[in-house]
C-alpha cells in the first residue's frame, strides 16, 4: 500500500480503563479522518485466553456500533516493544493512540515504558491520559528549533489543524539572551509562521527567553498557560538525531502532560521536508543554514 493508502488506527490495550481513554480519543479522530480503528492487545506468552477474546469481540462490537466505525481486533504474542510497531506496520496505520496512567509514571502501560514503545514505532503515536473532551484539538502547541528532523511535524500539525479547525501555536525555546540567535530564531519562526499562514491554518508564535530553564518545563508551562489541547513533539531517536527536546526530555513531556501528546516519528527520507522534492521548504526551515546535512 501507498502512505495514501492508509486508513487504520491502531489502539494498545491492557483492557484496563486507562485504554477507554486512548479509544475515546481514537473515535474522535477516526470520524474526522475517515479512519478504521483496529484493537490490539499484546500477550507476552502464547496462551488459549478465550476470555481475552470474548472482551475484544464485544468491546470492538460495541465501539463500532455505537460509533458507527469500522472497528475490529487483533491479539498478537510478543513484546509490546516490538510488537505494537510491527502491527502497525501490518495493518498499514496512519496513528497509533495510546493511553497510559495519569502521572504515576511510564512504567504503567502495558506493564512497561510509553516512551520506549513510541521510539520503536514508524508512525506518529498519540499518548493520551484523559477521555477526549469532545472539543477537538483547537490550539496546538508546536515547538520549533534549528534542527531537519523538528521541520517534520509542521506537515502533521497543518494537518491536524485543518481537520479540526485549530490554531497552530508556535514556540521558540533560548536559554541564551544572544541577541544573534535571537534573531536567527525569529527569522527562522517568521518563515514558518508565513508556511503555516499559506496553507489557510491560523497561526501564531512566539520566542520564549528562559535562562537556566529546561525545554521541557517551558513547553508545558506555555501549553497551560493558552489552554492548548495537544502538543506535538519529535521522538528522539538516537545520536543522529538532535531535536530541541532531549531523550530525557521528550520522555518528560510524555510523562507531565496531561494533555494529549503527538509524537512525530523523524524519517530522515520519508517525509523529509528538507528533501530533493521539498527543496522550496528549506529557505523557510533553514534561512541562515543551520540545519545539519
Amino acid at each position: 500500500m501507498k502512505d495514501n493508502d492508509k486508513n487504520v488506527i491502531l489502539v494498545p490495550t491492557d483492557l484496563t480503563a486507562v485504554t477507554e481513554c486512548a479509544l475515546d480519543h481514537a473515535v474522535e479522530i477516526a470520524k474526522l479522518f475517515n479512519r478504521k480503528i483496529i484493537i490490539l492487545h499484546v500477550m507476552s506468552k502464547k496462551k488459549n485466553d478465550e476470555g481475552v477474546r470474548m472482551k475484544l469481540e464485544q468491546k470492538s462490537s460495541k465501539l463500532s456500533e455505537d460509533s458507527g466505525l469500522d472497528v475490529s481486533y487483533k491479539i498478537e504474542e510478543g513484546s509490546i516493544f516490538t510488537t505494537i510497531s510491527k502491527a502497525a506496520e501490518d495493518v498499514n496505520a496512519e496513528f497509533i493512540i495510546m493511553g497510559i496512567h495519569g502521572k504515576k509514571g511510564l512504567q504503567h502501560i502495558v506493564g512497561s515504558y510509553a516512551y520506549k514503545v513510541i521510539t520503536s514505532s514508524k508512525v506518529p503515536v498519540l499518548v493520551v491520559k484523559k477521555k477526549h473532551m469532545h472539543k477537538g484539538y483547537k490550539n496546538i502547541v508546536l515547538p520549533i528549533d534549528f534542527t531537519l528532523e523538528s521541520t517534520q511535524k509542521v506537515r502533521y500539525a497543518i494537518k491536524f489543524a485543518k481537520y479540526f479547525d485549530a490554531t497552530i501555536r508556535i514556540i521558540g525555546f533560548l536559554a541564551t539572551k544572544s541577541s544573534v540567535w535571537k534573531i536567527k530564531k525569529e527569522v527562522i519562526l517568521q518563515k514558518v509562521t508565513d508556511y503555516i499562514s499559506q496553507a489557510g491554518v491560523d497561526v501564531t508564535a512566539e520566542i520564549i527567553i528562559q535562562p537556566g530553564a529546561v525545554i521541557h518545563d517551558v513547553v508545558l508551562d506555555y501549553a497551560e498557560k493558552i489552554k492548548a489541547d495537544m502538543i506535538m513533539v519529535v521522538a528522539e531517536l538516537g545520536d543522529s538525531f538532535r531535536d530541541v527536546f532531549s531523550r530525557n526530555s521528550a520522555e518528560q513531556i510524555v510523562d507531565k502532560s496531561d494533555l494529549p501528546v503527538l509524537n512525530i516519528i523523524p524519517d530522515p527520507v520519508k517525509d523529509n521536508l528538507y528533501s530533493s522534492q521539498q527543496t522550496v521548504f528549506k529557505p523557510f526551515i533553514d534561512p541562515l543554514g543551520l540545519i545539519k546535512k
